[in-house]
């Protein structure tokens, strides 16, 4: 059987992010797929899954996650991937998950001109001021605990992320 252009990409985003939340994926593909003559509603997203996990033996899906069999899911890159949806409105460029601690993901929006983000955690031991050096773009930093440390001061293009109750994330910088 041959793949859909949808189902495709839906490969490509799960080698890129290891494990996604079904919501996530399903607005990676719906915001990526945008026409008039196309719809990708939760019900569509849910057979393409399905087909895929029948054809595909490297797919799983567990509740609400989707994964590679090699990936354990990680709540801090699943938030990192609900940063990136928000700050992209769920169109980023480019994404990738393949990074080292401290970092959980980076990606791209494009506009203007490219931006580029990358989302680490507080919470890693390794984290240090070189991410703060080396980092190319803009930074976004969240914790286990939700709140930024005491006495927290980030460098310019650094921002604290905090989840909000409903799910979305307030942004705080220096």
């Amino acid at each position: 059987m041959l793949l859909s252009v949808q189902q495709k990409y839906i490969l490509e985003a799960l080698r890129e992010l290891g494990s996604v939340r079904q919501r996530q994926l399903h607005v990676l593909v719906r915001e990526k797929f945008r026409r008039p003559d196309l719809e990708i509603s939760e019900a569509r997203m849910e057979t393409m899954l399905r087909q895929l996990r029948c054809l595909q033996e490297s797919i799983r899906i567990d509740g609400e996650l989707v994964r590679l069999p090699s990936a354990e899911p990680d709540p801090r890159c699943l938030e990192a991937i609900d940063i990136m949806l928000e700050l992209s409105e769920g169109k980023p460029q480019t994404f990738t998950a393949k990074c080292q601690m401290p970092e959980l993901l980076h990606f791209s929006l494009e506009g203007d001109k490219l931006r580029l983000f990358s989302v680490a955690t507080l919470s890693d031991p390794l984290r240090g001021t070189s991410l703060a050096r080396d980092s190319p773009g803009r930074v976004v930093w969240i914790s286990d605990s939700g709140s930024p440390p005491e006495g927290l001061a980030l460098p310019r293009k650094h921002f604290f992320a905090v989840r909000q109750p409903d799910g979305s994330h307030r942004f705080y910088g220096s």
